[in-house]
């Protein structure tokens, strides 16, 4: 697939993306909407590059949330969406997003280019990070995060089946909540909201 197709496709999903993502948050019993994950252990020291080929950790965020999840360029459906939805997030928390970091770490680091993450991830939004690594850095950091992936082919075409769940972190650097794909960025943005409350 071309570039040239690739960035019709970003289009595309853009705009699909943005009518499914305007849904009203659902009022729950619990503190959160994500899923809580405070004890089970997930994250990590993990260190990967950005698209601007700086070297990252997680303690180079402190002090803000951070949104993490795992993708790839060439993703059909999952990873636009969801970049999508965290733009969404962003707007919704007005002067607050400036507390936040978006993080997206490409599990297909072999098509996925420095180059070609710093021409893809800010399309969505120019604050978020395209992060990737080595073989051994990915399976790291995804086994940090209890995620998965796996490469197969399809009618010609590589595919990646991955997790398609979200993970905060909070400003201490522990990971807090595990967002499934079918929470809302209204539901994110309230969680958001909720561990900025916290201090």
């Amino acid at each position: 697939m071309t570039e040239t197709a690739l960035f019709a496709r970003w289009r595309h999903w853009l705009m699909a993306a943005a009518l499914v993502l305007a849904l009203p948050a659902w009022a729950g019993d619990n503190l959160f909407y994500g899923k809580d994950i405070s004890d089970k252990g997930y994250g990590g020291d993990w260190r990967l590059t950005d698209h601007n080929g700086r070297k990252r950790t997680i303690a180079d965020f402190r002090g803000r949330i951070v949104l993490i999840f795992f993708g790839y360029t060439h993703c059909p459906d999952f990873c636009p969406t969801t970049l999508v939805k965290m733009a969404t997030v962003m707007k919704q928390l007005g002067p607050d997003a400036a507390k936040v970091q978006v993080l997206f770490v490409t599990i297909d680091p072999e098509r996925d280019s420095e180059a070609l993450l710093r021409n893809y991830v800010p399309v969505f939004d120019p604050s978020f990070l395209g992060l990737r690594g080595s073989d051994e850095e990915t399976e790291k950091v995804t086994q940090d995060f209890k995620a998965h992936y796996q490469l197969m082919k399809y009618r010609g075409e590589t595919l990646v089946d991955h997790t398609a769940s979200g993970y905060l972190i909070d400003t201490k650097g522990k990971t807090r909540l595990l967002f499934s794909y079918t929470q809302t960025a209204d539901q994110i943005a309230a969680d958001v909201r909720t561990i900025l409350a916290e201090g």
